[in-house]
């Protein structure tokens, strides 16, 4: 996409002492837009932000500027179209809050240096953006870690570039500040017509605040669009290389990402467990018992349910139907035969309609001959019961014969206690 008023990265090549760290990257901005950078570490996003800041001359490729080649001016005028929040800042001289907000201003003064009255509308309007107003005297050496980063943004908003670049700019800001940081930064983007890019490391934050997404790997850009079409599971597993739900957050209506416990390496094997669930209700359960050393099973689960999709990341034999079918005979007899294979049998509070009621027959009949089985009784049937009534018998004579416990940890509490138990 062209922008031609904003930011334009363009085939570029660059790197230290002769190693390439970024291949021929292309990234433009348009005024009014907040993009995000995201990637793993050492994928190449604080090299990108040099070399967009005119601090990294590209081997290859080009950059512009409102239209201009930041190269090929001079830095006191290139200073006027882009500003940078570093990551740090690093002082040698113990100035005040005002002076290094003043600073910002350097590019706009004029021959001798002096300071008009449109740098001091300036500085005001920046400090009290960035909510540094009662700050100005203070030493910034005596500023905590997140007033820091609140002096350097004021900094840069006084600074009134076109095209703003943030470099992990809430590392040292508290939740209410991360959130008070990119709703200005929003603002500028929408209010002012900035150019706005942002590197991130908060996938969730980044997905929430950016109208668009640019994820590097290894130098290169791998992915780009809208947050829903980037944070993807996929992208998760390959790029980052962890196992990751993708969902869409109730309070933002963008991707949400929930990164999986990695599990810890377990030196035997617990037995078999096979898991009842659905709608999501059993991964939790899923997880915590391949964790502790059970060879897991798990259904009857209707295809593309989240807890088949967890089942099927996690590699767990399972059974399934398709979408929205009843289980049938067949079915239930394969069910059944996962079940008395096991040694243990957990429920976990799910839903129940016609489609899936007969999972709760099934494990009626488990607990029946005796095989140990655990509901997860945390949300009451009757808020669950889909079947007119039927769920609600089956799930009553189920706790009758079963163990029950209300949440995950006291799964876990109960299956440790057991392992205590037999050594």
């Amino acid at each position: 996409m062209p922008a031609r008023d904003g930011l334009e990265v363009e085939g570029v090549w660059a790197g230290y002492g002769g190693r390439d760290v970024l291949r021929e990257i292309s990234v433009s901005v348009a005024p009014g837009e907040v993009v995000g950078l995201i990637g793993p570490n050492g994928s190449g996003k604080t090299t990108l932000i040099r070399v967009m800041s005119r601090s990294l001359r590209p081997t290859a490729g080009r950059v512009r500027v409102g239209g201009h080649d930041p190269y090929a001016m001079a830095a006191r005028r290139a200073a006027r179209l882009v500003s940078v929040v570093p990551q740090e800042l690093t002082l040698v001289f113990p100035y005040s809050v005002l002076e290094i907000v003043l600073m910002g201003r350097t590019p706009h003064l004029g021959p001798f240096g002096t300071t008009r009255a449109e740098d001091w509308a300036k500085v005001r309007w920046a400090m009290t953006g960035a909510n540094v107003q009662h700050l100005a005297d203070r030493p910034v050496e005596e500023l905590s870690g997140g007033e820091r980063q609140r002096v350097v943004l004021a900094q840069a908003l006084a600074q009134d570039a076109p095209v703003l670049l943030l470099d992990e700019p809430t590392t040292h800001l508290d939740i209410r500040h991360v959130v008070e940081f990119m709703a200005l930064v929003r603002r500028m983007a929408l209010g002012d017509g900035k150019a706005v890019v942002a590197v991130m490391h908060d996938l969730n934050l980044a997905a929430a605040t950016c109208g668009r997404l640019v994820c590097l790997h290894e130098g290169r850009v791998v992915a780009g669009g809208a947050p829903s079409e980037v944070l993807t599971r996929g992208l998760m597993r390959e790029v980052f290389g962890v196992e990751a739900d993708v969902s869409t957050s109730e309070a933002t209506g963008r991707p949400a990402v929930l990164v999986s416990t990695p599990a810890e390496p377990v030196e035997h094997v617990a037995g078999r467990a096979h898991v009842m669930g659905g709608a999501g209700r059993g991964a939790a359960a899923m997880r915590v018992l391949a964790d502790l050393g059970y060879e897991v099973t798990t259904g009857v689960l209707h295809a593309g349910d989240t807890d088949e999709n967890v089942a099927a990341r996690l590699g767990l034999l399972r059974v399934t139907v398709p979408p929205f079918s009843p289980i049938d005979a067949r079915t239930s007899a394969d069910c059944r035969a996962l079940i008395r294979a096991a040694s243990l049998v957990v429920v976990a509070d799910a839903p129940f309609g016609p489609g899936n009621v007969e999972n709760l027959r099934l494990a009626v009949e488990a607990a029946r001959e005796g095989i140990r089985t655990i509901a997860i009784d945390q949300v009451p049937v009757e808020e669950r019961d889909f079947t007119g009534g039927r769920a609600t018998a089956l799930w009553h004579e189920l706790r009758a014969l079963a163990e029950t416990v209300r949440t995950i940890e006291e799964l876990s509490g109960a299956l440790a206690g057991s392992f205590r138990g037999r050594s």
